[in-house]
């Protein structure tokens, strides 16, 4: 070998490790680095990333499940406006009277010739509504390569494909991975990986959250004369996340000096739940109407069938589900023991009947089943837009 090939040797090698390095497509076949996966420096995302890939089933079922939701918003955004902007309800409840004026289209049109033009809904509800959507689908995107990535982590290093992650369980994906930090030391920190280490920081938020709950360290109560019930919801929960459990840590994931020490840390907290309660109240009203339709349609053939069961079916509160976890139980391992727990539930539940319990339940069902009810107003009033109303043809 010359010496002007020696020197090209080398040269040719980090043009090749430059090209894999600027190549996203390189990487992402996982055909770059070995190092790719060592030293991470940021374990608690990337072992939040790893349960979240093997808790929605790989791939393809998050794929699908994103993708799914986004048009569902879409839908839900498109029959709102719909139905406050072109369904011409007046003309169908009124003109629609036999076959002959249910047939004129021209007379009795299922949409209307223009658009109401509401404030409430081109003013409010409909940028809300599509500026959350962009939102989402931003994220979809920005989610794109990191699945692919751990796509990659558990196909190239711990072996196992999407269709196996149908059947396998988490006790042996944890144990791949500690085998695998053996190897290639993912972790830096300390010397051996345990289970123990990887729940403890996929979890690390939520067990301050069963914490606050189980310490009493929340003012969850209602006021008086409702103070014995205890109040959480899920969109009380987003806001205590936002405010509380995503502010507190640093970029180390360790709770902040000023959090707890510093008089600037309190009033900051203080300013973020007055924005936080500024916004909620900003957005109340959209929130209701995303939550109304989204109820009917996904519930309104069982409160057809059901509406009492509908109604009441048990459930254990939010409040009740933070008090029963464990510290480092892991989603999954909570919700198959809740779900195993509530034949038991039940039937101890109706060991104690409360008659006033009972009395509000008859009210609630009655104002429900009025409201599906209401929905099948439109037959009730005018039969003939069901028997008569055709579709006119494209």
């Amino acid at each position: 070998m010359t010496s002007s090939q020696t020197t090209a040797a080398p040269l040719l090698q980090n043009e090749h490790e430059m090209e894999m390095e600027m190549d996203p497509v390189a990487l992402m076949r996982g055909d770059g680095p070995e190092e790719r996966w060592e030293a991470i420096s940021d374990l608690d995302a990337f072992f939040s990333r790893v349960y979240e890939y093997f808790h929605e089933r790989g791939l393809r079922c998050i794929l699908a499940s994103r993708i799914i939701s986004l048009l569902s918003l879409a839908f839900t955004i498109a029959l709102t406006v719909f139905l406050f902007e072109l369904l011409n309800l007046e003309g169908l409840v009124n003109d629609c009277r036999d076959e002959e004026s249910c047939s004129n289209h021209t007379r009795v049109p299922v949409v209307r010739p223009t658009m109401r033009g509401s404030p409430f809904v081109w003013l409010y509800v409909l940028p809300i509504f599509s500026c959350y959507w962009l939102w989402t689908l931003r994220h979809f995107v920005k989610d794109l390569r990191p699945l692919l990535e751990m796509r990659d982590f558990y196909r190239d290093r711990l072996q196992i494909d999407d269709d196996e992650l149908h059947n396998i369980a988490w006790d042996a994906v944890v144990q791949r991975i500690v085998e695998l930090n053996d190897r290639t030391r993912l972790c830096i920190v300390k010397e051996q990986l345990t289970p123990h280490d990887i729940a403890n920081r996929i979890l690390r938020k939520e067990n301050f959250m069963v914490a606050f709950v189980n310490r009493d360290l929340l003012p969850l109560q209602w006021p008086p004369p409702l103070s014995r019930f205890d109040f959480l919801t899920k969109t009380l929960e987003w806001n205590l996340y936002l405010c509380i459990l995503d502010a507190m840590f640093d970029g180390d994931f360790k709770v902040r000096r000023s959090f707890t020490q510093d008089v600037h840390g309190v009033r900051r907290l203080q300013f973020n739940f007055m924005v936080v309660g500024a916004l909620n109240a900003l957005a109340f009203p959209f929130i209701a109407v995303v939550m109304l339709v989204h109820f009917f349609i996904e519930h309104f053939e069982e409160l057809y069938r059901r509406p009492t069961a509908s109604a009441f079916s048990r459930d254990y509160s939010r409040h009740a589900r933070w008090m029963m976890r464990e510290f480092n139980e892991l989603p999954h391992a909570f919700d198959a023991r809740i779900h195993a727990s509530r034949d038991d539930a039940n039937r101890y539940t109706e060991e104690f009947p409360a008659p006033l319990v009972t009395l509000l339940a008859g009210f609630v069902t009655f104002i429900v089943s009025s409201l599906v009810g209401v929905l099948l107003a439109l037959s009730l009033i005018n039969e003939n837009i069901l028997l008569f109303y055709r579709l006119p043809e494209a």
